[in-house]
């Protein structure tokens, strides 16, 4: 049931993964993510400090932000309010994004697990976002693609711990990517999915009920 929504139908199998257990949901489909999932952290990076300034990584709500690309050996970078240099006209918002080319990772570091991982995205027009995730099957990324001047979405979900992301830009030195509103959750278990089991196994043990009693039945006879 994977929804793409404007997200590039191509997916790529990293360090010989052929597949993983991933749901992926594109613009359009926030409601479904949400429907989907159950947010337990929003980080909209307000409170993060210093801003404007080039840090190497930074820890907030449990995730650890490094920056693994750019000037100076790789920065991570949480906008001011309302800051400039994106495609989007003025971000109504605080952004992580990184000084450089836009190369970070978000590292989940909870005692529990992480099933769904969803944010606000901005893009310029020198081409799709890469984003990567790692769960127990290891990393699988695919493209996300919109129009650059509006905000957009991508979310995650799977049937193992995300332990990881990772966002890949090009052209940040120009003209800004990057993200917010990180949500950070569970999936929603299926409903009825106990109910259907129960059900499963009281229909295998009917029929063995029913042997088991006529068994009893023919032996209390030959018995009497």
């Amino acid at each position: 049931m994977a929804r793409y929504s404007l997200i590039v139908a191509i997916v790529l199998a990293l360090g010989g993964v052929a597949s993983a257990d991933l749901t992926f949901y594109g613009v359009g489909d926030q409601a479904a993510f949400q429907a989907d999932t159950l947010i337990s952290i929003t980080e909209t990076f307000d409170a993060v400090t210093p801003k404007d300034t080039p840090l190497s990584s930074f820890v907030s709500q449990g995730v650890t932000y490094t920056g693994l690309g750019g000037t100076g050996g790789g920065n991570v970078w949480v906008t001011s309010y309302s800051y400039g240099n994106f495609s989007v006209p003025v971000p109504d918002a605080t952004v992580l994004t990184a000084n450089g080319a836009e190369d970070f990772t978000l590292a989940m570091t909870f005692v529990g697990p992480i099933t769904a991982v969803g944010f606000d995205t901005y893009l310029n027009t020198y081409g799709p976002a890469s984003i990567q995730v790692e769960n127990a099957d290891g990393w699988t990324g695919t493209l996300l693609s919109h129009d650059p001047t509006t905000v957009g979405f991508f979310g995650v979900t799977s049937d193992s711990p995300i332990t990881a992301l990772r966002w890949t830009t090009i052209g940040g030195e120009v003209v800004n990517t990057g993200i917010d509103n990180v949500q950070i959750g569970t999936v929603v278990p299926v409903p009825g999915a106990a109910l259907l089991a129960l059900v499963g196994l009281g229909v295998a043990q009917g029929p063995l009920r029913r042997r088991r009693s006529s068994w009893l039945g023919s032996t209390r006879r030959e018995q009497g």
